[in-house]
């Protein structure tokens, strides 16, 4: 109980500073973006080694690399990721809508994913078995890559992460123009790499120290 008075009023002293120095409390959601930037980029390469034969999975066919990624990535995001919240600035509005605009692209996704996964697998009798439903995960996903940092840049009033904003549904259109290719299993990857890993990277170095 002692513990949390005391991170409160911690929290409460470097806000109140922020204010006077007329600046915003710094983004410290990072390691968020490095961790699902990193994982889903390495899928995406991974998926893409095996479309081209370089390397198979006998089980689940090219859903493997994927699978493994989603399940690190909530893994990851519990336990490492985790310690973001205890960061100083973490209930601040910008940290608080940040994190609310990600959360939601990082559970629509899955359940999309996990959707997909249900159709192509279900018996030929309970499923028509879209095949373009694959194809839409990398264009959907840069779409909503688009929405949160925009959502993301105003609430904190960082504009220079409206750039990966217009980078990312740049690479949700390039992902359509490639539907159909196994290349855009590489677009893909090459675009999160760029517009997930690469961001978290930038945020991270601006977080401030875990004490005030």
């Amino acid at each position: 109980m002692t513990g949390s008075k005391e991170e409160l009023v911690s929290e409460l002293a470097y806000v109140r500073t922020l204010a006077e120095e007329g600046r915003d409390a710094p983004l410290i959601g990072g390691r968020y973006y490095v961790i699902w930037g990193g994982l889903m980029g390495l899928a995406g390469l991974v998926s893409y080694l095996e479309a081209t034969g370089l390397v198979t999975f006998s089980l689940f066919g090219g859903a493997v690399p994927w699978l493994v990624a989603g399940a690190l990535g909530w893994a990851l995001s519990f336990t490492v990721g985790g310690a973001a919240g205890k960061k100083p600035g973490a209930m601040t509005l910008g940290n608080k809508t940040a994190m609310a605009a990600w959360l939601g692209v990082g559970i629509f996704m899955t359940v999309f994913f996990a959707a997909a996964m249900l159709l192509h697998y279900a018996p030929s009798s309970f499923s028509n078995r879209p095949p373009y439903i694959f194809l839409l995960m990398f264009p959907v996903a840069f779409g909503l890559y688009g929405v949160a940092f925009m959502a993301t840049a105003t609430a904190s009033r960082l504009a220079w992460l409206n750039i990966f904003s217009a980078l990312s549904w740049a690479f949700s259109v390039i992902c359509l123009v490639f539907a159909g290719s196994v290349h855009q299993l590489l677009a893909g990857s090459i675009g999160t790499f760029l517009c997930a890993a690469l961001p978290g990277l930038l945020l991270m170095r601006a977080e401030p120290r875990d004490i005030v």
